[in-house]
């Protein structure tokens, strides 16, 4: 009796050589922030600036699967790459706020109340702050321009893009700076699953 689907090793290949590039993009992501972050042992009120320091990880990895996964036009606009370009300079403005942050605790275990009080005496510590809001600030407005392009470029829907824009505001830029880019990137990775399918042979196509 012949087959009517394929075997699920084929069903595994398949996703493995469509996808494969999502892991690539992921792994050295990961390899490069575990790195970073092992360059520091802190505590209190500097262990959270370390944490608020790492969103330019998952918006490079986030950037490179919106691109790879948006068709040929998409992948060549180069208002797009520019944009997703300052989202990305933004969050290494954000990183290097909060790494002064840190330089200027210095080690000191200081809880947030603490540094409240004790941290303005510190040099470099206001203004980290300053640098890390405005790096934070940045990511969230390239975001929302790059969902209004992919909208007027008609590669992402209406509901897309004020879906993407609406998290962006919605989610606090201290914590998850430009998070629209989420929306952005798994919509544009189910688009290109669904032409995936439509390119794709019959699966059930009986042989001949």
């Amino acid at each position: 009796m012949p087959s009517t689907g394929r075997s699920l090793a084929g069903r595994i290949l398949e996703f493995c050589g469509t996808w494969w590039p999502v892991a690539a993009f992921l792994v050295p992501v990961l390899v490069v922030q575990t790195v970073w972050s092992a360059r520091y042992d802190v505590a209190g009120h500097a262990a959270d600036h370390l944490q608020s320091a790492t969103p330019v990880f998952p918006m490079v990895f986030l950037s490179a699967v919106l691109v790879w996964a948006l068709p040929g036009r998409g992948r060549r606009d180069l208002l797009l790459w520019l944009l997703l370009g300052a989202a990305i300079a933004s969050c290494l403005l954000l990183l290097a706020g909060n790494v002064q942050v840190i330089d200027a605790v210095d080690g000191a275990t200081w809880s947030d109340t603490q540094a409240s009080q004790l941290g303005p005496a510190r040099p470099g510590f206001e203004s980290g702050h300053d640098l890390a809001a405005l790096g934070a600030w940045g990511a969230v407005l390239a975001t929302i321009l790059a969902a209004g392009l992919l909208w007027r470029r008609q590669l992402a829907s209406a509901k897309v893009a004020a879906a993407a824009a609406m998290v962006s505001l919605v989610v606090p830029y201290f914590i998850a700076p430009g998070a629209g880019v989420v929306v952005l990137a798994v919509s544009a990775a189910v688009a290109r699953s669904r032409r995936d399918l439509q390119l794709a042979p019959s699966s059930f196509a009986t042989p001949s």
